[in-house]
């Protein structure tokens, strides 16, 4: 029981540190000046991307080791 309660904790604060990546990045995003913001916002969009995608593989593999491996 311990273990899974470690587990859940450690699964919360990876998706707290995925979200405040996220949003770190969406805020010095959102800063500059113009020029620089309009040629970073196609990086800004394929990290944000990567966000997300990271953040999905990451509550699978989670849910997929809880399921069968505890």
């Amino acid at each position: 029981m311990e273990r899974e309660y470690m587990m859940v904790v450690l699964g919360v604060l990876g998706v707290l540190v995925l979200v405040g990546g996220l949003f770190a990045t969406l805020q010095v995003a959102g800063k500059g000046d113009r020029d620089y913001h309009e040629e970073s916002k196609g990086n800004v969009t394929r990290l944000t991307y990567i966000y997300i995608a990271l953040f999905v593989v990451i509550i699978v593999g989670f849910t997929v080791y809880l399921r069968w491996f505890v």
